[in-house]
């Protein structure tokens, strides 16, 4: 990860410079993640739920020929949920890297001037740093996605760039069921932002080239 400092404008997004439509890499754009995202994140929630109910309804019922099988079925509903959330991780990075895979090249940078790209999602991956990475890493995407749709986008929607959903999101995943019935909504949400942002500078990227872009 570079953290060298861009030579950031404020106002070049307001300027007609514009950039080559042939610099989106298209193979970045997952819009369908954010329902997998949802589905596998309730349900891990579910999992856990269920998991942690079976093992204080065993203890309570303290009984020798059933509470070994109530106890043997939460802990067999907790493994499940746990594998459950990497496959939400796995999803997750996947979408993320699109999406940063999607940025070109030279404009994968955030307001404070740090640079990024598609292979720092992976640094997700680092058990405790991955609290502190998932806020920069998401919220410079909103950055990044809003500077290039004031560049494109001459009429554009009035809904802000989902930084704040992002980091409430990111806060959701410190919060014990929060972070399995809360954070999955939010993260989609951010993410439907963040595709229809997408959508909106590719039209209006295709229609500045007369034609197709990714």
């Amino acid at each position: 990860m570079n953290y060298a400092q861009h030579p950031y404008d404020p106002y070049a997004v307001y300027r007609a410079q514009g950039i080559d439509p042939s610099a989106f890499d298209g193979s970045g754009h997952h819009p369908q993640l954010r329902i997998w995202i949802v589905v596998v994140g309730l349900l891990s929630g579910t999992l856990y739920t269920l998991g942690i109910t079976a093992f204080v309804a065993g203890l309570i019922i303290n009984d020798h020929a059933s509470s070994p099988g109530i106890m043997l079925g939460g802990w067999c509903a907790l493994m499940i949920g746990a594998m459950f959330v990497y496959v939400k991780l796995g999803i997750a990075l996947y979408w993320l890297h699109g999406a940063w895979k999607w940025v070109p090249m030279d404009q994968r940078f955030s307001k404070e001037g740090k640079r990024f790209s598609p292979g720092d999602v992976f640094m997700l991956l680092i058990p405790y740093y991955h609290f502190y990475w998932m806020f920069p890493i998401n919220m410079s995407l909103c950055d990044v996605m809003e500077r290039l749709r004031m560049t494109w986008v001459r009429e554009h929607r009035a809904d802000p760039p989902p930084r704040d959903t992002a980091m409430w999101a990111a806060i959701c995943e410190f919060i014990p069921f929060a972070n399995f019935f809360i954070a999955p909504l939010l993260w989609a949400s951010y993410m439907r932002r963040i595709d229809v942002m997408h959508d909106e500078i590719m039209n209006a990227a295709a229609a500045a080239a007369g034609g197709r872009v990714g």
